[in-house]
């Protein structure tokens, strides 16, 4: 957060789930640059994520749980 604000950006830190929607709510709602600091579990996978040392077209799109989220039409972006 004070990394944020000596760039002159908003800084916005949720680290717990019941605040995320607000948290989120407040980012879309400010007129400016905003940084958003959103804590997760330890082993919780945050994707899409890129594995260290590869580049951006071996993006982890996510889980075999979820692989149909993600459409042709966005795939083509990664």
């Amino acid at each position: 957060v004070k990394l944020a604000e000596a760039f002159g950006a908003k800084g916005i830190l949720c680290s717990d789930p019941a605040d995320l929607d607000d948290a989120i709510m407040e980012m879309l709602n400010y007129d400016g640059p905003v940084i958003f600091d959103c804590l997760v579990t330890k082993h919780e996978n945050c994707y899409p994520m890129i594995p260290s040392g590869e580049p951006h077209n071996k993006m982890l799109l996510g889980e075999a749980s979820t692989k149909d989220a993600i459409g042709a039409s966005g795939a083509v972006m990664v």
